[in-house]
């Protein structure tokens, strides 16, 4: 997930996942408070500043920076992906995926109700026909589907068609990856939205009920993916002077997105998928915008990297999970999140926490190759997760922390394409802060307490106290602040890489 057109539906789950925070358990320590310590002085100010570095989580690539080294310094995908996901290597599909290359996407937002699909072309929906422009809807009754037809998606009358269906298969008019919007079918949502989409839409009755699954090949899927991940344009950015497949050089971002999420989908599926009945989802998983961005540029992404995914011998995976589920202490992963995405230049002195020189021949900062896999062990497919903007260094965990240069990317050309969340700035009200952490009472101060060492100001943010004047202080993890900082930015910026000035 970019600003462009790359932020998740739900602000690259980081909303989702703030909201589920501050919602969930926290530490509330009272210490001296218990005796009757005096009472702290209130809060300063009327808000509370901060400022802030990318957007997301800094798990694995960060789409602006990847974007950024391939128009300002040239490197090809290969290369960027191998900087960002330290540790992988890049080979041919999996078993796994060559044996089921069939994708199916739980929209999930439209769990629980009726299936509606249209098209300007007619259409069949478990096994009955409709004419082009018709909607068919199907409702799950006692455990059954009962079908009905109406003139259109927004038809407050329907017509009964049938009953007793087990889990019906809405088909176009054509499958082929060439169809074109009025030969494939829209899913009408509930919510208002309409997602014109390859392949068949499946009514299935899941565990909880209504589920509605658009089930498409898998490169068509990823086709789709990487158009709501990133922006389309970028493959228009930089001279194709020695560039790969003589396109411009910002083409290399749109096809290393295309392996990140063809491999996060491998591992997906390596896992067992994203329920019994779907391989993965629309807004909690990757971005599945249906076919609303296709372009060529992407096409020729998808195509030029068909069947390629980032992989890990079994040990380096196991390792990998290992280090996502240690205590902050033991372990550098930041928040945990899905990729949404974000986007080198004027980089100054001090602004980032110098690493340690890395083995000879690389790069201060540069992740070193993983071990290579003994012969004919399988690689394991990687879960690449990606953000909108590291803010300059990423947040370690599944794969090694390095600097991002590349993510400072502004150019200002015709489109003033810049990354607006390398960094920000967030005001936030005191009365919103009192009111979200209403146990504290009045407003005294808020202290980060951990962080995880990669970057400036002592890398990202993983435990935050909030202080009462009472001297009762609330200990969070650093996610409970974004869904505040998103609100308080005109960018929506939110990551856990933040620093706080208590008062003027």
């Amino acid at each position: 997930m970019a600003h462009i057109r790359n932020i998740k539906r739900c602000a690259s789950l980081f909303a989702c996942l703030s909201l589920g925070v501050l919602a969930g358990p926290v530490a509330l320590a009272t210490g001296a408070g218990a005796t009757g310590p005096s009472p702290l002085a209130p809060y300063p100010a009327s808000h509370v500043d901060f400022v802030g570095y990318g957007d997301g989580p800094g798990l694995g690539m960060g789409q602006w920076g990847a974007f950024g080294y391939a128009v300002l310094e040239h490197e090809p995908y290969r290369w960027i992906l191998a900087h960002y996901y330290g540790g992988t290597t890049l080979t041919s599909a999996d078993s796994q995926v060559a044996q089921d290359p069939v994708v199916s996407v739980d929209i999930d937002e439209n769990d629980g109700h009726p299936v509606v699909v249209t098209s300007a072309s007619a259409f069949s929906f478990g096994g009955y026909s409709f004419g082009a422009g018709q909607a068919a809807r199907a409702v799950l009754t006692s455990g059954d589907w009962a079908l009905s037809q109406a003139p259109s998606c927004a038809s407050t009358t329907w017509t009964p068609v049938a009953s007793g269906l087990v889990n019906p298969v809405a088909k176009p008019s054509s499958l082929a990856a060439t169809a074109s919007t009025s030969q494939v079918l829209s899913i009408c949502e509930h919510g208002g939205a309409v997602l014109a989409v390859r392949g068949t839409v499946e009514a299935y009755h899941g565990p909880k009920g209504a589920v509605t699954l658009s089930i498409l090949p898998l490169e068509e899927y990823v086709r789709s993916v990487i158009s709501g991940e990133v922006s389309w344009s970028w493959g228009l950015f930089g001279a194709s002077n020695w560039s790969p497949q003589g396109e411009p050089w910002g083409f290399q971002a749109l096809e290393a997105q295309a392996v990140a999420t063809r491999s996060y989908l491998a591992a997906e599926l390596a896992a067992g998928g994203w329920a019994p009945y779907a391989t993965t989802c629309d807004s909690y998983c990757q971005t599945y915008p249906g076919m609303a961005d296709e372009t060529s540029d992407l096409d020729l992404a998808v195509a030029d990297t068909t069947g390629l995914v980032l992989g890990q011998s079994a040990s380096a995976s196991q390792s990998a999970s290992a280090s996502q589920s240690a205590p902050a202490s033991q372990s550098a992963s930041a928040s945990p999140s899905a990729g949404g995405a974000q986007r080198r230049a004027g980089l100054t002195s001090g602004r980032y926490v110098v690493p340690a020189p890395g083995p000879p021949g690389l790069p201060p900062g540069e992740a070193p190759p993983g071990p290579p896999a003994p012969p004919g062990a399988p690689l394991v497919p990687v879960l690449a997760e990606y953000s909108a903007s590291t803010g300059g260094y990423t947040g370690g965990g599944p794969f090694p922390g390095v600097i991002d240069s590349g993510d400072g990317i502004c150019i200002k050309s015709h489109y003033y394409t810049c990354n607006p969340c390398h960094k920000w700035l967030a005001s936030v009200p005191m009365n919103v802060v009192e009111k979200t952490f209403k146990s504290v009472g009045k407003l005294a101060a808020i202290d980060v307490t951990q962080r995880n060492g990669l970057g400036a100001l002592g890398g990202r943010v993983e435990t935050v106290e909030i202080v009462g004047t009472s001297g009762s202080v609330l200990v969070v993890p650093s996610a409970a602040l974004e869904a505040l900082l998103a609100a308080s930015n005109p960018d929506h910026c939110a990551s856990d890489w933040y620093g706080v000035s208590n008062g003027p």
